[in-house]
């Protein structure tokens, strides 16, 4: 049986602001595409939260890269 692989948000949240930055786009207008605020977006930078499901949805279409690439 395979070991299961506990999620670090850090990483994640992390992860997602890295490429956000990577990207070249500016906060304000990855915050637009998801219809989420600015501050949320730093908070995942600050690792306080990490991005909900449907967030990693929309930011893998936005990049254009799979979901399992965001969470790796």
């Amino acid at each position: 049986m395979n070991e299961v692989k506990k999620l670090n948000k850090q990483r994640l949240a992390k992860n997602v602001y890295r490429m956000i930055i990577e990207s070249g786009q500016s906060i304000e207008s990855v915050a637009l595409s998801l219809d989420i605020s600015e501050r949320l977006i730093y908070y995942w930078q600050e690792g306080k939260r990490s991005p909900a499901i449907e967030h990693i949805y929309g930011l893998s279409q936005l990049f254009n890269v799979s979901m399992e690439s965001i969470l790796a």
